[in-house]
Protein backbone atom coordinates (compact mmCIF):
# COMPACT_ATOMS: atom_id res chain seq x y z
CA UNK A 1 0.00 0.00 0.00
CA UNK A 2 1.15 3.48 -0.84
CA UNK A 3 1.16 6.37 1.64
CA UNK A 4 -1.85 8.61 1.09
CA UNK A 5 -4.10 5.87 -0.29
CA UNK A 6 -7.43 5.09 1.40
CA UNK A 7 -7.98 1.81 3.24
CA UNK A 8 -10.15 0.07 5.83
CA UNK A 9 -9.09 -1.91 8.89
CA UNK A 10 -12.13 -3.18 10.78
CA UNK A 11 -14.35 -0.15 11.44
CA UNK A 12 -11.57 2.40 10.77
CA UNK A 13 -11.48 4.03 7.33
CA UNK A 14 -8.59 6.37 6.71
CA UNK A 15 -5.55 7.28 4.70
CA UNK A 16 -2.46 5.12 4.88
CA UNK A 17 -0.07 7.05 7.13
CA UNK A 18 2.66 4.41 7.58
CA UNK A 19 3.58 1.01 6.22
CA UNK A 20 6.25 -1.10 7.85
CA UNK A 21 6.93 -4.67 8.94
CA UNK A 22 4.57 -4.09 11.89
CA UNK A 23 1.66 -3.42 9.56
CA UNK A 24 -0.25 -0.40 8.35
CA UNK A 25 -1.20 2.76 10.22
CA UNK A 26 -4.38 4.52 9.11
CA UNK A 27 -5.38 8.10 9.92
CA UNK A 28 -9.03 9.13 9.80
CA UNK A 29 -8.77 12.88 9.09
CA UNK A 30 -12.41 13.60 9.97
CA UNK A 31 -12.40 11.87 13.36
CA UNK A 32 -8.73 12.73 13.93
CA UNK A 33 -7.90 9.23 15.08
CA UNK A 34 -5.37 6.60 14.08
CA UNK A 35 -5.16 2.85 14.19
CA UNK A 36 -2.74 0.09 13.23
CA UNK A 37 -3.44 -3.30 11.76
CA UNK A 38 -1.46 -6.12 10.18
CA UNK A 39 -1.18 -5.62 6.43
CA UNK A 40 -3.33 -8.71 5.81
CA UNK A 41 -6.24 -7.14 7.71
CA UNK A 42 -6.20 -3.86 5.74
CA UNK A 43 -8.38 -3.50 2.65
CA UNK A 44 -7.45 -0.88 0.03
CA UNK A 45 -10.37 1.35 -0.97
CA UNK A 46 -10.97 3.14 -4.26
CA UNK A 47 -10.64 6.91 -4.16
CA UNK A 48 -11.20 9.71 -6.61
CA UNK A 49 -9.87 13.24 -6.62
CA UNK A 50 -12.43 15.97 -5.98
CA UNK A 51 -12.47 19.73 -5.53
CA UNK A 52 -14.17 20.90 -2.34
CA UNK A 53 -15.32 24.51 -2.23
CA UNK A 54 -16.46 26.04 1.05
CA UNK A 55 -18.53 29.21 0.81
CA UNK A 56 -19.75 31.45 3.61
CA UNK A 57 -20.88 35.08 3.58
CA UNK A 58 -19.52 37.08 6.53
CA UNK A 59 -18.98 40.67 7.55
CA UNK A 60 -15.23 41.01 8.19
CA UNK A 61 -13.45 44.03 9.61
CA UNK A 62 -10.68 45.59 7.54
CA UNK A 63 -7.33 44.28 8.67
CA UNK A 64 -8.45 40.87 9.96
CA UNK A 65 -5.55 38.50 9.33
CA UNK A 66 -6.08 35.70 6.82
CA UNK A 67 -5.04 33.11 9.44
CA UNK A 68 -7.76 34.38 11.78
CA UNK A 69 -10.36 34.33 9.02
CA UNK A 70 -9.36 30.75 8.11
CA UNK A 71 -9.78 29.60 11.73
CA UNK A 72 -13.21 31.24 11.95
CA UNK A 73 -14.38 29.68 8.69
CA UNK A 74 -12.98 26.29 9.76
CA UNK A 75 -14.95 26.52 13.02
CA UNK A 76 -18.12 27.39 11.08
CA UNK A 77 -17.53 24.47 8.71
CA UNK A 78 -17.17 21.91 11.52
CA UNK A 79 -20.64 21.35 13.01
CA UNK A 80 -19.20 20.22 16.36
CA UNK A 81 -16.99 23.30 16.73
CA UNK A 82 -19.79 25.52 15.49
CA UNK A 83 -22.22 24.14 18.09
CA UNK A 84 -19.67 24.45 20.89
CA UNK A 85 -18.94 28.06 19.93
CA UNK A 86 -22.63 28.97 19.88
CA UNK A 87 -23.17 27.24 23.23
CA UNK A 88 -20.17 29.00 24.81
CA UNK A 89 -21.37 32.40 23.57
CA UNK A 90 -24.89 31.78 24.89
CA UNK A 91 -23.55 30.53 28.24
CA UNK A 92 -21.54 33.74 28.55
CA UNK A 93 -24.66 35.79 27.86
CA UNK A 94 -23.32 36.91 24.49
CA UNK A 95 -24.88 36.98 21.05
CA UNK A 96 -24.23 33.72 19.20
CA UNK A 97 -24.22 35.39 15.77
CA UNK A 98 -20.53 34.70 15.14
CA UNK A 99 -21.34 30.96 15.13
CA UNK A 100 -24.48 31.10 12.97
CA UNK A 101 -23.44 31.87 9.38
CA UNK A 102 -24.54 29.16 6.95
CA UNK A 103 -21.73 27.33 5.20
CA UNK A 104 -22.14 25.77 1.75
CA UNK A 105 -19.93 22.85 0.79
CA UNK A 106 -19.77 21.98 -2.90
CA UNK A 107 -17.92 18.93 -4.21
CA UNK A 108 -17.02 18.82 -7.91
CA UNK A 109 -14.49 17.00 -10.06
CA UNK A 110 -11.19 18.89 -10.20
CA UNK A 111 -10.39 20.65 -13.45
CA UNK A 112 -8.36 18.70 -15.98
CA UNK A 113 -7.44 15.05 -16.10
CA UNK A 114 -4.50 15.02 -13.69
CA UNK A 115 -4.42 12.70 -10.69
CA UNK A 116 -4.22 14.40 -7.28
CA UNK A 117 -2.37 13.20 -4.17
CA UNK A 118 -3.17 13.80 -0.51
CA UNK A 119 -0.80 16.79 -0.45
CA UNK A 120 -2.65 18.39 -3.37
CA UNK A 121 0.07 17.81 -5.97
CA UNK A 122 -0.95 16.97 -9.52
CA UNK A 123 0.46 14.05 -11.50
CA UNK A 124 -0.22 13.06 -15.11
CA UNK A 125 -1.54 9.62 -14.10
CA UNK A 126 -2.87 7.76 -11.06
CA UNK A 127 -0.30 5.92 -8.94
CA UNK A 128 2.74 7.39 -7.23
CA UNK A 129 2.70 11.19 -7.18
CA UNK A 130 5.54 12.54 -9.28
CA UNK A 131 6.26 15.21 -6.62
CA UNK A 132 6.03 13.39 -3.28
CA UNK A 133 5.45 9.68 -3.99
CA UNK A 134 2.10 9.51 -2.15
CA UNK A 135 -0.81 7.84 -3.88
CA UNK A 136 -2.40 10.06 -6.56
CA UNK A 137 -6.04 9.40 -7.47
CA UNK A 138 -7.68 10.09 -10.81
CA UNK A 139 -10.53 12.61 -10.79
CA UNK A 140 -13.78 11.12 -9.47
CA UNK A 141 -16.67 11.11 -11.89
CA UNK A 142 -20.29 11.73 -10.99
CA UNK A 143 -21.23 8.50 -12.75
CA UNK A 144 -18.72 6.29 -10.91
CA UNK A 145 -19.00 7.91 -7.45
CA UNK A 146 -22.32 9.73 -7.12
CA UNK A 147 -22.19 9.56 -3.30
CA UNK A 148 -19.11 11.79 -3.31
CA UNK A 149 -21.03 14.55 -5.06
CA UNK A 150 -24.30 14.33 -3.12
CA UNK A 151 -24.93 16.68 -0.21
CA UNK A 152 -24.02 14.91 2.97
CA UNK A 153 -22.57 11.93 1.11
CA UNK A 154 -19.95 9.85 2.84
CA UNK A 155 -17.04 11.10 0.73
CA UNK A 156 -14.14 9.44 -1.04
CA UNK A 157 -13.16 5.99 0.06
CA UNK A 158 -16.12 5.30 2.30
Amino acid sequence: MRLGSWARAGELVGVVAAVDEGGVALFDPAARRTGRAPAGEVTPLPAGAVRVTVTVDLPVAHGVAEADLRRWVAALTDEVLRGRAAEALRAAGLDEGAALAAVALVVTPPPGDDAVCLAGHRSPAPGACTTCGRDAAAPASRREAPDVFSAGGPGPGT
